[in-house]
């Protein structure tokens, strides 16, 4: 008896986690997120290609999410992303540059390996107002190439629970979409804006629009499209000294009457060598995060030149904060600002480090 309680318990939470896919696959309103969303600007907005200081910049992403899911797979729900953009005609245009970049997203969802993969391509003119470039607006566009496909087979139906049994996958389903696989062509555009106000501190907001061509997204045959999304961004970094540093960021986005909100900050500390009578390179990063009636995550980092790694952790504190153990899931960042050999950068003081 107690043999058969947990095993129609855990198919029951094998539908429940089905189910949550199942609405992934016919809302328009689902779209990727990561905690870190200040450590990939270009899912951001296009606007934000090439604006950095530095000549190129490289970056990664990993997440994964809710490892109680499911008993089938330990990563189930994961996300990886990189992307790679590069400044260029700053040094033959006047207050002026061009960024050009490239990303790459991969996520998969739940027992039927709901995927989503993304390739695009973005580019961004940066206009500065001033001689010293401290005031400048951004504009830019991304086009995408998208591709999703799921397995039908492997999720739990309602008519294939079997009494005394459970769920039984030898029973039909009776699901009829029109292909487990399709491809769409993505377009989005963005602005920003970027002030040092102070040679302390600087200020940034970006705003975008994503799935402006509003492609067909359904796996079943009929007129479910892509909603536009809206993304609005904040952030700040402040130097109090040369050893210290703030940084606090917050991210809001709308699609189809969906929201989301995430907010929180870090502190930057570089020691000082008292021996070498200088400031580290290296800089240690502290800091937590709050995704509004979702998560709270505490981040910690670590900074070497222009090399950075953050890591956090979400803790659940939303009603599944129960079921999950308040096991949300890990995220990982690591990003790389660099200039090319003998080739002279012109400062871009408005310009975030990465």
């Amino acid at each position: 008896m107690e043999r058969v309680l947990h095993d129609g318990l855990l198919s029951v939470r094998h539908l429940c986690f089905a189910m949550m896919t199942l609405c992934a696959l016919s809302s328009s309103s689902q779209d990727i997120h990561f905690t870190q969303f200040f450590t990939n600007p270009l899912i951001l907005s296009p606007a934000s290609t090439g604006y950095f200081q530095g000549n190129y910049r490289l970056g990664v992403n990993y997440k994964y999410q809710w490892p109680w899911a499911t008993g089938q797979q330990t990563f189930n729900y994961h996300t990886q992303a990189a992307y790679a953009d590069f400044s260029i005609l700053e040094n033959k245009l006047k207050h002026g540059w061009l960024g050009i970049g490239a990303n790459f997203l991969n996520d998969d969802a739940g027992d039927g390996r709901l995927r989503y993969m993304r390739f695009g391509g973005s580019i961004a003119w940066h206009q500065a107002f001033d001689r010293e470039n401290r005031f400048v607006l951004s504009a830019g566009y991304v086009l995408n190439y998208i591709s999703k496909s799921v397995d039908f087979d492997k999720f739990y139906f309602n008519n294939q629970w079997v009494d005394d049994k459970g769920f039984d996958q030898g029973v039909p389903n009776f699901e009829h979409p029109v292909s487990t696989r399709f491809s769409q062509i993505d377009m989005g555009a963005g602005l920003n804006f970027n002030a040092k106000v102070t040679d302390k501190l600087l200020l940034s907001t970006t705003f975008s629009m994503l799935h402006l061509n509003r492609a067909k997204d359904n796996f079943y045959n009929d007129a479910s499209q892509l909603s536009f999304r809206y993304i609005a961004t904040l952030s700040a970094e402040y130097e109090i000294n040369n050893t210290l540093s703030v940084n606090g960021n917050a991210y809001f986005t709308y699609q189809n009457k969906a929201f989301e909100v995430v907010a929180g900050g870090m502190v930057g500390y570089k020691p000082h060598d008292r021996y070498k009578h200088h400031i580290s390179t290296s800089t240690l990063y502290l800091g937590a995060y709050y995704r509004y009636n979702d998560a709270v995550s505490p981040i910690i980092g670590y900074q070497f030149k222009q090399t950075r790694l953050l890591i956090n952790y979400d803790i659940i504190t939303s009603k599944l904060a129960i079921p999950g153990k308040l096991n949300g899931g890990l995220e990982i960042s690591l990003v790389h600002v660099g200039s090319f050999p003998h080739r002279r950068n012109t400062q871009k003081y408005a310009c975030p480090k990465f």
